[in-house]
């Protein structure tokens, strides 16, 4: 008995002295990007999310400068709003766009014909590396 507890500490000392021949470190990033669940390539939130250039008030701008109130609209008196969804590619190209929800044909068509002459945006980036994210997106319709 008298015997076994130095072994024991000889051996605990000799396995606890020994180094690890692979040393490095393993790095843990914190992501704050959202995927989106039926689409691994293509995230909801990103850290920085794609903005249309110049930012938001040239997006208005650029929205009165090209929007065309439906004529069939403007004399009925009708007004409101259609929701877009669409994919901003690490390109900054607009793509995968969708009428989410529309209130009249004449307003989805213009909205959609907006979307299809808008420039490219500057996409978005989880961290830092350039990501395809997809935008949901009012376009309101009235009369000023």
């Amino acid at each position: 008995m008298k015997l076994l507890i130095p072994c024991f500490l000889l051996i605990s000392f000799s396995c606890f002295g020994q180094e690890n021949e692979k040393r490095g470190t393993i790095k843990i990033e914190k992501s704050n990007c959202v995927r989106l669940e039926n689409n691994d390539s293509v995230y909801a939130y990103v850290d920085m999310m794609p903005q249309f250039p110049g930012g938001m008030d040239s997006l208005n701008k650029w929205m009165n400068d090209h929007l065309l109130f439906p004529k069939s609209a403007m004399e009925e008196n009708r007004f409101g709003t259609v929701f877009l969804s669409f994919v901003v590619k690490k390109d900054g190209t607009i793509s995968n766009v969708v009428v989410l929800k529309g209130m009249d044909k004449d307003f989805e068509k213009e909205a959609l014909r907006l979307m299809d002459i808008m420039p490219d945006w500057v996409p978005g980036r989880c961290n830092g590396t350039l990501s395809d994210v997809k935008i949901n997106f009012p376009i309101k319709f009235g009369l000023k």
